[in-house]
């Protein structure tokens, strides 16, 4: 399995700017993946490189909202396990299960998504979360546990799916909302790509500069986020949900 450095260096360009969207509202994934598959590796070892270069970024986006205190530790320390366990066996499944339908319920979702956002204008300009109850939990931890199975199994649009569940189930506002999900979509990488790479499915000479080139991004786009708020990531947001329907309509339906 061979990448040659022009193409090297064009995987970690797309890495840097996956890097750099992910850290903000997800989606990275639609510009690993593929280009990964477009790199001449194989469906499954694109799957697990790409989770190595994701963990970089995402590991690297979480610390920097962390340190500007923007996530709700409380609530993230009963999901993290959640997802953690449902990207282990989501990763496990992937592996064995078509997941040619699976990506025709993903495009109606992200549709749905997009559609939303367009029309709830105020949505995610203020935190509204009350705190961490047993009301809350009782949708959190089943919530953690079916988006950290679906990174598993596929990945793309989990960030997206996870920003906006934190801006309408908890009502956090966007930049709170960027910065939980990115923690719990650490948690799903780190857990899908230890599978992968016990399985032997991880490129790491590939993986480990295009991790680079995310990490970079990731650091970038979040610290802008942090610093610019709600009117930089809404249309963000709005911008990835759109490229992530075209490009789960042209899987679907090409």
């Amino acid at each position: 399995m061979h990448v040659t450095w022009i193409g090297l260096v064009i995987l970690m360009l797309g890495g840097f700017i996956a890097g750099f969207f992910d850290s903000v509202v997800g989606g990275g994934g639609v510009i690993t993946l593929p280009s990964l598959l477009w790199a001449g590796l194989p469906p499954y070892f694109a799957l697990g490189t790409n989770k190595l270069a994701g963990t970089f970024a995402s590991s690297t986006s979480s610390w920097t909202y962390f340190r500007s205190g923007w996530l709700d530790k409380k609530l993230l320390a009963w999901m993290f396990p959640f997802t953690f366990v449902g990207a282990w066996l989501g990763a496990n499944t992937v592996l064995h299960v078509n997941e040619r339908y699976l990506e025709l319920i993903i495009l109606i979702v992200i549709v749905f998504i997009t559609i939303i956002t367009l029309i709830k204008k105020n949505m995610g300009q203020h935190n509204r979360f009350r705190g961490v109850t047993a009301g809350t939990l009782w949708i959190a931890l089943p919530l953690a546990f079916a988006l950290g199975f679906y990174d598993g199994f596929v990945g793309p649009g989990t960030g997206s799916f996870l920003l906006f569940a934190f801006l309408t189930i908890f009502q956090f506002d966007f930049r709170l909302a960027a910065g939980n999900g990115r923690v719990l979509n650490f948690s799903s990488n780190l857990a899908a790509l230890l599978l992968f790479a016990i399985r032997g499915k991880v490129v790491y000479l590939v993986g480990l500069p295009m991790g680079v080139a995310m990490m970079i991004g990731a650091r970038v786009g979040s610290k802008l986020a942090i610093s610019k708020g709600v009117p930089y990531i809404r249309p963000l947001f709005i911008l990835i949900a759109i490229v992530l329907s075209i490009k789960m309509a042209f899987t679907v339906f090409l």
